[in-house]
């Protein structure tokens, strides 16, 4: 080949790689957003396992705007795989992504991404007091804590099998683990395990009541055929704790099909809200004053759904639903009297709520 045309040729090559360069860097600054501002909702999507799609919705109090792809629209890259929950501390949010074994830290009000706390190996939730997190990591099976000046984990204390979502009462990190039928019970001030006590089989929820008294919400089980409704399931229950002594104050039984989840309170502790369903995953939503010994005959909303939040200004209910794991989900608002006031889409498998 004649030496002119090879170096036309090459330049030409390299004109157009460049323009294709500039090309793809225009559009990704295109792409960026600028975040959105002022209190609002955020709404945790999971996403589809394996396929790096776990992302947040925002929904704004002003007026009612929603923000899809938030974190991405903002920051220019993906959160990761299966977001598991999102909490707020003092003007960070922390949007804990459990396949990718690590913990984004954003702005908040907005998404702006501030740094990754990586170390994890299953992380699931998040509870914070002052500069320390306490992070449940299910593959570890232990509680990590954090500095949340330095983004890092400094320390880590086992617990049982599959630990879930948290609750910081005092100084007292209650902690039960889902995959047996324990609460951990660790003191933040020594870093060390006060006590693990026995509840019923797969808690994986608790809340405080107004009376700083503790609700251990568990399960039970679908069986070794992970299918509901058969032979071999097991029951879920309701469980009270005193939060000083540990003692069990209350035990409330369910129906052998019952499999409850994603205990939620009101703000003021007075009433208590609960997923129920048959499979362990959905269910319509359940309330009950924190000083009933008994459980609702039947739901306050009916339905089927993924996750639940409670709005701790409003009051209203929310709820998530998720047809499946390849298709956009959708949020429902209700108000006090359970009446459904708007309904939005959002991201894949919507699986909770943070309110800012």
């Amino acid at each position: 080949m004649n030496s002119s045309k090879t170096k036309s040729a090459r330049f030409h090559l390299i004109l157009l790689l460049t323009a294709l360069m500039f090309h793809s860097c225009k559009k990704d600054e295109m792409d960026v957003i600028n975040p959105p501002s002022g209190s609002g909702v955020y709404v945790v999507n999971e996403g589809a396992f394996l396929a790096g799609n776990g992302e947040l919705s925002f929904i704004s109090n002003a007026n009612g705007s929603i923000t899809n792809n938030l974190f991405q629209s903002v920051n220019g890259f993906a959160a990761g795989d299966i977001a598991n929950s999102f909490h707020i501390h003092q003007g960070k949010g922390y949007l804990v992504m459990n396949n990718s074994q690590k913990i984004e830290v954003v702005q908040v009000p907005g998404a702006t991404s501030i740094a990754t706390i990586t170390g994890f190996s299953g992380p699931r939730y998040m509870a914070t007091k002052g500069n320390r997190g306490y992070v449940t990591d299910w593959n570890s099976e232990s509680v990590k804590m954090v500095d949340l000046d330095q983004h890092a984990i400094i320390s880590s204390i086992d617990v049982g099998t599959l630990p879930e979502q948290l609750l910081l009462a005092g100084d007292k990190l209650f902690v039960p683990n889902s995959g047996d039928s324990t609460v951990s019970i660790i003191d933040i001030n020594t870093w060390s395990l006060l006590a693990t006590i026995t509840v019923g089989l797969g808690p994986n929820s608790i809340q405080k009541d107004d009376h700083g008294r503790i609700w251990v919400l568990c399960k039970g089980s679908t069986g070794p055929d992970y299918i509901g409704g058969t032979a071999d399931d097991a029951a879920g229950s309701l469980w009270r704790i005193n939060a000083n002594t540990f003692a069990t104050e209350l035990v409330i039984p369910m129906g052998q099909f019952e499999h409850p989840l994603k205990l939620q309170t009101n703000a003021t502790g007075t009433t208590l809200y609960f997923l129920n369903g048959l499979d362990g995953y959905n269910g319509a939503i359940y309330s009950m004053n924190a000083d009933d010994l008994t459980l609702p005959s039947s739901p306050s909303i009916s339905g089927s759904f993924y996750g639940l939040g409670i709005d701790p200004n409003s009051g209203n209910v929310w709820g998530a639903a998720a047809p499946s794991f390849t298709q956009n989900g959708y949020v429902l608002r209700y108000d006090l009297n359970g009446i459904r006031v708007d309904s939005l889409g959002v991201g894949i498998g919507p699986n909770g709520f943070a309110f800012n």
